[in-house]
């Protein structure tokens, strides 16, 4: 791995922790939709990092996250089953595909379509975990997969608006 590439990710979950900790905590949309940004920098982590690594990056992802909302424990367990889930989905969804190598999964650098099942289901399996510790109750099944549903949905949205945005500029800024 290159250092511009650490240089990256390190800015990378930097700005989306930042995010997730000053600003997208403390919405609550409805009551119900609460978007978890920073979970892009574990999906966009680069394809070469291996399962254990990314799954202590996922844990000290979501221990800083819990750090902040004094929630500890949740965002990290389901950071780190997320990261443990990415290896999989990334098998099975973008590089089973893709002859070129793949240095960092984004809409820019796979099929548009595989990025967007690809994030949409860790956002997905990220949040029905998270809201299931968060709940911790069976009785409450279709009130966690009502709002899980809405968080990935909206988290997802959010997701594709920074892809779309900030890389593009960065893209951009690079071709130059």
């Amino acid at each position: 791995m290159n250092s511009q590439l650490i240089f990256r990710n390190i800015g990378r979950f930097l700005l989306l922790v930042l995010l997730q900790v000053l600003v997208f905590n403390n919405i609550y949309l409805g009551g119900y939709i609460n978007p978890c940004i920073y979970v892009l920098f574990i999906a966009m982590l680069p394809t070469t990092t291996g399962r254990i690594p990314m799954m202590l990056i996922a844990f000290a992802t979501g221990l800083c996250v819990d750090v902040s909302t004094n929630i500890l424990g949740f965002h990290t367990f389901a950071c780190t089953a997320v990261a443990f889930l990415r290896g999989i989905w990334l098998d099975k969804i973008i590089i089973r595909d893709n002859d070129d190598g793949v240095e960092t999964p984004s809409i820019f650098s796979v099929a548009y379509q595989q990025f967007l099942i690809y994030l949409f289901l860790l956002l997905f399996a990220f949040n029905i975990i998270y809201y299931t510790l968060l709940v911790f109750s069976f009785r409450e099944f279709f009130s966690v997969l009502f709002t899980a549903l809405l968080s990935t949905i909206v988290t997802w949205l959010l997701a594709i608006l920074y892809q779309t945005l900030l890389l593009r500029k960065m893209k951009n800024s690079s071709a130059q």
